[in-house]
């Protein structure tokens, strides 16, 4: 719970503009880990690796809170709602 650095590791149209350092804010201690790798959009590594985000098609989940993570946050939702 709290601030996580997350990485990328496919990018689509959700993960546009993100560059460098890219962190936010977690509130759950509950994970998903896929079990198709080409479904994970962002990793976070907190003691272990799991799935922050993950898309298949039109479906688009995060495990994180967009909404109170500042600058990424709103990028992440700008992105959302251009696609």
């Amino acid at each position: 719970m709290g601030w996580n650095d997350i990485t990328i590791n496919n990018h689509n149209s959700l993960t546009k503009g993100f560059n460098g350092e890219i962190r936010f804010y977690f509130v759950h201690s509950y994970f998903v880990k896929v079990e198709n790798p080409a479904h994970s959009m962002m990793k976070c590594n907190y003691g272990l690796e799991f799935d922050a985000a993950v898309h298949k098609n039109n479906i688009y989940g995060a495990q994180f809170h967009p909404e109170k993570s500042h600058k990424f946050g709103m990028q992440f939702l700008r992105n959302f709602a251009a696609v």
